[in-house]
């Protein structure tokens, strides 16, 4: 990635001075990381050109106040990051990494962690922030046995996928259409019928299940942080506080043995699988104006989940991992100006799930996708502060379909 120093100097000298004494550009054609450890970026104003990125890292959400207002011509990425295919061989005692989360969104779960012995399961994402108990998506399930030799004797089962909102899906009737890719969270494949699974010893190596949402009441108008005006009355959202995507799970190993684990352990004697995709970030502006251009974006995605180990070209025998959930963004404003916007300029959608067998997508052995996050805008009239494309909604622009809540001082 190539990182513009000069616009980095710009964002990073405007922390902590006078918001008034501060306008940051971010010119066409540069990239600029800012990392929230930090703290809260306070400015004067903030333009980010056509063909200009500001990508957020970092273990803290993202938070920026502007004081005259924002306008985002090009990209704000606030997503997690993707896993890497596994590219070794014969290193079963070094793990596979889960990739990163966006700004403090959970990492993917490791594969093949153990490192001197067969591992059982791919470890599962970093669950959602302040809750004990919630998971990101599951590890996948190792596979074993070993009688003429062949792959699919040992292929392992993939990782299940990061969760954060309830499923959205597009297609009611399938939800694994491509048209519901990141709006519904998915397990990963189960791995071959000729394995046997290195935890229940029994055919067929069970695939990671999905995360664990917060949202437990069931009821999808109240999946937010904040207040809602519904009918009338105020709705309070479940959520006590903002949150952030989680990681996806990883894939299971693929062990060559008559017996699990392996005896002895030998580190070219296990395919791995792969580290899960990370969750999407949280990102919140606070501008009394906030506008976008025909390519403007905001993106608190989930990462991609990876492939793992090949034997020979890409049969990709290790467990392919599960893509990270969506995160979060929030609006807080007086205008938001989305006459220019275009599809796709709000998304917190989940990431896909790796590949499995023969490297194909949804294969025996292939990731899960996650599912969707949470799109917030706070405004204190809909009608008279949310500015639309002609002919448009505010679904045509935001994916998943944003809430519209009011004013909330503790953001």
């Amino acid at each position: 990635m190539h990182v513009s120093r000069l616009a980095l100097c710009s964002l990073l000298v405007a922390l902590g001075q006078p918001a008034f004494a501060q306008n940051v550009h971010i010119l066409s054609g540069q990239t600029v990381e800012y990392d929230t450890n930090r703290g809260v970026v306070t400015v004067d104003s903030l333009v980010i050109d056509a063909g200009a990125t500001l990508r957020v890292v970092g273990t803290d959400r993202f938070k920026l106040v502007a004081h005259r207002g924002v306008v985002i011509r090009g990209t704000l990425d606030v997503s997690g990051f993707g896993a890497s295919d596994v590219a070794t061989l014969n290193t079963a005692n070094h793990p596979e990494p889960g990739a990163a989360g966006g700004p403090g969104g959970g990492g993917g779960g490791w594969a093949s962690w153990r490192i001197n012995t067969s591992t059982e399961r791919g470890r599962a994402g970093i669950g959602l922030a302040n809750f004990l108990f919630r998971n990101g998506g599951y590890g996948g399930e190792s596979g074993y046995q070993f009688i003429t030799g062949q792959v699919d004797e040992r292929r392992p089962a993939g990782g299940g996928g990061g969760v954060f909102a309830i499923d959205q899906p597009i297609n009611l009737m399938d939800p694994a259409a491509p048209e519901n890719q990141g709006l519904v969270a998915r397990p990963g494949k189960n791995g071959s019928s000729q394995a046997l699974g290195a935890i229940s010893g029994l055919l067929v190596p069970q695939g990671g299940a999905i995360g664990e949402s917060v949202f437990t009441d069931m009821n999808p108008n109240n999946d937010f942080y904040g207040r809602k005006i519904v009918g009338g009355s105020i709705v309070v959202g479940e959520l006590f506080f903002l949150q952030r995507g989680s990681g996806g799970g990883a894939g299971g190993d693929a062990v060559s043995s008559m017996t699990f684990p392996a005896m002895p352990f030998m580190p070219g004697g296990d395919e791995k699988g792969a580290g899960g995709g990370g969750g999407g970030g949280l990102g919140v502006l606070i501008s009394p104006y906030i506008g976008f251009g025909p390519s403007g974006r905001i993106h608190a995605d989930g990462g991609d989940g990876a492939a793992g180990e090949n034997t020979l070209f890409f049969n990709r025998v290790g467990g392919g991992s599960g893509g990270g959930s969506g995160g979060s963004i929030v609006l807080q404003t007086r205008t938001l100006d989305l006459t220019q916007a275009s599809p796709g300029a709000l998304t917190a959608l989940g990431g896909q799930g790796g590949k499995g067998r023969n490297n194909v997508f949804r294969a025996v052995g292939a990731g899960g996708n996650g599912g969707p996050g949470v799109i917030q805008i706070h405004v204190t009239n809909e009608a008279t502060d949310i500015h639309l494309p002609p002919g448009s909604s505010l679904a045509d622009v935001s994916s998943p379909r944003a809430h519209v809540l009011l004013p909330e001082p503790g953001l």
